[in-house]
Formats: structure tokens, sequence, C-alpha cells
């Protein structure tokens, strides 16, 4: 007589065979394909009552000219930098961002949870605002484009409130995965930005 085994919730499953998806690319992780978040930690906007540990973008500072970013429609890094030196005493540029443009970031990792963005910015104009979306690409190589939420901006530089990036949405079944963040101006909004952290542990 055949054994008949118990039936288990479609939560359950899901659960084990993601499961079994880290376990099967185990040998990618270990050959560093996986996202690992992994780096050096910083606490750059303590002074704002911010005391969550956040790891630098790549080129987030901006002072290797945007490496590793895309940028389009009038995006480049520019002279001046968010004044208050959070990440290094004498750094000096920082990316405008003209209406009609968008910068997207390198690749960085995310723990499927809530990870948060958190970033400067200022409006030359006096005011203005920007989209932030979360490109993510999951092993069928399908591309997800996720709201981020929203960033407005002042005349002066300041760090805006951060953004959760709905990590719980991203689309790999894995516990973590590579996303990118695409910044864009909303209409007719010029907007400068600064020091790009990440928090994908939501560490505090």
């Amino acid at each position: 007589m055949a054994l008949r085994l118990p039936s288990i919730s479609r939560r359950l499953r899901v659960a084990l065979l993601a499961g079994l998806a880290v376990l099967a690319f185990a040998p990618a992780a270990e050959a560093g394909l996986l996202p690992s978040c992994m780096g050096t930690y910083e606490k750059p906007f303590a002074r704002w009552g911010d005391s969550a540990s956040y790891m630098l973008v790549r080129d987030g500072t901006f002072e290797g000219g945007a490496s590793g970013w895309s940028l389009s429609g009038g995006a480049k890094v520019v002279a001046g930098n968010e004044p208050f030196f959070v990440h290094g005493a004498g750094e000096s540029r920082s990316l405008s961002l003209p209406a009609g443009s968008s910068a997207t970031s390198p690749p960085v990792c995310m723990v499927l949870g809530q990870p948060k963005m958190r970033l400067f910015a200022s409006a030359p104009s006096g005011s203005g605002s920007m989209r932030v979306d979360v490109l993510n690409r999951n092993l069928l190589g399908i591309l997800s484009v996720l709201d981020g939420g929203t960033v407005s901006a002042g005349g002066r530089w300041q760090p805006p409130p951060a953004l959760s990036l709905l990590g719980s949405n991203l689309s790999s079944p894995l516990w973590a995965s590579w996303v990118q963040l695409r910044f864009r101006p909303i209409g007719t909004s010029s907007i400068a930005i600064d020091d790009v952290y990440v928090d994908p542990w939501v560490i505090r």
C-alpha cells in the first residue's frame, strides 16, 4: 500500500522550495555569484537621529565620476559636495539630475525584508522631488521595477527621511538579492544628490 504524506500548506511548500533553492545555489554563493551584504558599515545620519548602520553604494559619493552608474538625459557629476562631509573630509563632488534625466546605481545587495536607502539631496530652484525605482532581476532574468518611494528636496543640502525599498516584494526566492536604484526627477524638478547609502539588513 502506498504511503500518503499529509498535506501541507502552500506557504510551507513555498518555504521548502526556497530552502532547496538556497542549497542548490550554494556553489554559486561560494563562487561569489550570489549577493553578499558584508561590507563597511557607517552611521552617517546619526546627527539627524538615525542610528542605523548604512553601507555606501558603489561610488555613492560620486568622487569617482559616477563609476559603475548609468546616467542619461543630462545627469552628470558636478563640483560641490554636501556640506556635512559625512563620508570624508575633502570630498568635492555630487550628482546633478536635471528634469528628464535619470541615474541608475551599480548593483547593491538587499536582504529580503525591509531594507532602507538614504542620501543627501538639494534642489537648485528651492524645491523639487524625484522618484526612486528599485530594479530587480530574478533568476530567470525577468526584470521587476518596484516603487521605492519619493524623495523631496529643498534649497539646502539635507538628508530626506529614509525610504523603505520594499525588500519583501523582491522577486528573487533567495534570502538576498542584487538590485539597482534608479533616480528620476519628477516633472520640471532639478535635483542634486550625494552620499547614497543603503541599510540592506535594517541594522540598528
